[in-house]
């Protein structure tokens, strides 16, 4: 998926009222610098919906982070949702997410195949399709990826 000498790449397309973006290859400063225009386009309308599949993503830094960040902020701000999806799937976005203490912070869907991404689902759900872990879905299945509140010595 990563183009011409690029190391990052973006797909983007719309079921209903969702936008999703399906990343791939390394998020870093160059990533970041040139998607970050777009998500703002994105997350600047009222009450955005927003899915970012992050399968792909091979490597991400604080820049790439700090780029799902502004994402998040911006659609909480336009009372909209974000969804990550893939996370699981994609070690360098899990494994960042953990050490800075962020992965809480993110509607997490589970199966990015089937549930997060709409338009992708194998069987209609009763709810939004979509089982996540952020605190305004308490009730809904945790994923097995999010930190427990028991301390490992």
């Amino acid at each position: 998926m990563v183009e011409q000498g690029r190391s990052y790449a973006s797909r983007e397309h719309v079921v209903g009222a969702t936008t999703v973006v399906e990343l791939s290859g390394e998020m870093d400063i160059l990533a970041a610098t040139a998607l970050t225009t777009r998500l703002d386009e994105i997350t600047g309308v009222r009450r955005p919906d927003l899915v970012l599949d992050v399968r792909h993503v091979t490597f991400i830094d604080c820049c790439g982070m700090s780029m799902l960040c502004r994402a998040r902020r911006r659609v909480e701000a336009k009372a909209g949702r974000l969804r990550l999806a893939g996370v699981a799937d994609s070690p360098s976005v899990l494994r960042l997410l953990r050490l800075t203490g962020l992965l809480p912070a993110f509607d997490l869907c589970l199966a990015p195949d089937t549930d997060a991404v709409p338009g992708r689902a194998a069987e209609p759900r009763p709810d939004d399709g979509c089982s996540c872990t952020h605190p305004e879905n308490r009730g809904r299945p945790a994923t097995p990826d999010a930190p427990s509140d028991t301390a490992v010595a």
